[in-house]
């Protein structure tokens, strides 16, 4: 899964260069993505980049992968500087779905509350860079108490990414990037 912020929408390289990489990415159950705040800079064309790769992106959608496991999306609701929508749009757009476990895919590691009420067992997020500078880490935990790692929210965890890239100035100071490797296991008992 990625979890937005896949292209820099400030300059650098051209898009399609990076499509070669992007098409040897593969999943079992395909690969999926949501997106950060950074793809609505070029919304078109990172879109059907992600279509060109055969990236699968979920806005505002869920879709039953295999038997009992669901995958939902939201989008990132700054993308146009907005607020936060007024409406419960993670419990809109789990309405109809299975009887599934359910992963929610979101960018910003908020509206944690709203998942664990709408019965998402797991939320993975990135966004946050994990304060990426010490200690601007302390200024980020104010905005996104879940800053990075792995969280338990009522019957949810929440898992943070810090990611690969930097947001601003390109280095990091204690906190290096990372992909995550996360093992699902069927419920016992």
């Amino acid at each position: 899964v990625l979890l937005g912020d896949l292209f820099e929408g400030h300059g650098g390289r051209p898009l399609h260069e990076m499509l070669p990489a992007m098409r040897r990415l593969s999943a079992p159950l395909g690969v999926w993505a949501v997106n950060g705040n950074h793809e609505y800079h070029r919304p078109n064309k990172t879109a059907s980049l992600l279509w060109d790769a055969g990236i699968e992106l979920l806005q505002n959608r869920w879709v039953e992968i295999g038997p009992g496991l669901v995958l939902a999306g939201v989008d990132h609701f700054t993308r146009s500087r907005l607020p936060a929508p007024k409406t419960d749009i993670i419990a809109k757009i789990l309405t109809n779905k299975p009887p599934a476990a359910t992963i929610l895919l979101k960018h910003a590691p908020l509206q944690y509350e709203q998942a664990t009420r709408a019965g998402v067992e797991l939320m993975l997020c990135g966004h946050t860079h994990g304060g990426q500078i010490w200690p601007f880490d302390y200024l980020v935990k104010l905005y996104y108490p879940l800053l990075e790692g792995r969280y338990e929210v009522d019957k949810m965890t929440a898992i943070v990414c810090r990611g690969t890239g930097t947001w601003g100035p390109r280095m990091r100071l204690l906190r290096p990037g990372e992909i995550l490797r996360v093992t699902l296991r069927a419920k016992t008992g």
